[in-house]
């Protein structure tokens, strides 16, 4: 049965760095647990895992987190785990959420991508339309478990690009909040000089070319925040964004409809005090890219 983990009964080693490289197999006997649901896509099924709490009384809706990408390239060849994954561990992360839930009074959920942080999948087929369809279906089955009537949701680089797509397919999102997302990731290739995304794949689902079908039905507020300073993903990616045409009729939708959210892009490093395990920035990395993490938890609690 779907069900909250328990802290005490999570594990506090780090998760396997060779197994977010090689993926993570779903085998027959796996199924829905505690802070896990279990979804298929194209007859295939996955695991993923969930790490949240809900205080007693608070609001119905909650706030939903998509973390960044667990890997990066060294040398420009090799794909590791990178620094936070290393050292990130079930306990760590699910007593962050009972933190940020109990902080907003707000059923407050992690769901972890396909293939990291205890799902099944492949997370080097990131971005790609499985990854979308997966989450998809896990966010569905958790709003019919629960009971919630909308979905706020929270993503971080990686997980900003899973947002953008989401919405695009969602009739049912209250707030998205984009933070250092690949929301356009043509032009990031573009930009890089890459003929495909860094993942290697060029079947890559691309949220900018579904800005139409976020008009349709548009979220009640979309906020989209960048630095300009970041190299990993450039503030002009996440501007296309906000532009292209379909976001900004969306904009105009929400606002005729009596929300008071819209389209908002905010650019620059958030002025926030980061909590214990929210990976504040670093100033530069070994490739001298820039590290800098945004910090989507305090944001999405102050617009919520």
């Amino acid at each position: 049965m779907i069900r909250f983990p328990i802290l005490a009964q999570l594990p506090a080693t780090p998760f396997s760095a060779e197994a977010v490289v090689r993926g993570v197999e779903c085998s027959a006997s796996d199924g829905d647990g505690a802070g896990r649901v279990r979804v298929e896509v194209d007859g295939e099924p996955d695991v993923l895992a969930f790490y949240g709490a809900a205080p007693e009384g608070a609001p119905a809706d909650p706030v939903i987190f998509l973390r960044g990408d667990a890997v990066e390239k060294r040398n420009d060849e090799v794909v590791v785990a990178n620094e936070w994954y290393v050292a990130a561990t079930a306990y760590d992360v699910q007593a962050l959420t009972e933190q940020l839930s109990a902080s907003f009074h707000r059923p407050y959920v992690h769901l972890a991508r396909p293939g990291i942080l205890g799902s099944s999948g492949r997370h080097l087929d990131r971005r790609r339309p499985r990854e979308v369809a997966l989450v998809d279906a896990a966010l569905t089955r958790l709003k019919a478990h629960f009971g919630w009537r909308r979905l706020n949701l929270v993503g971080q680089s990686g997980g900003g690009h899973l947002v953008a797509a989401l919405i695009a397919r969602r009739d049912d999102i209250g707030c998205a909040v984009i933070t250092s997302g690949n929301t356009a990731v043509a032009l990031r290739n573009r930009e890089n000089g890459w003929t495909a995304d860094i993942t290697g794949h060029s079947d890559f689902l691309d949220p900018i070319d579904h800005v139409a079908e976020v008009a349709r039905h548009p979220p009640q507020a979309i906020i989209v925040l960048t630095d300009p300073h970041d190299q990993r993903v450039s503030a002009s990616v996440q501007t296309a964004y906000v532009e292209a045409p379909g976001i900004r009729q969306a904009s105009s939708r929400s606002a005729t409809a009596g929300n008071p959210g819209g389209v908002h892009l905010a650019r620059g490093p958030p002025r926030v005090a980061y909590g214990p395990q929210s990976y504040p920035p670093k100033s530069r990395g070994a490739n001298g890219r820039s590290n800098t993490f945004h910090s989507p938890y305090l944001s999405a609690g102050s617009i919520l």
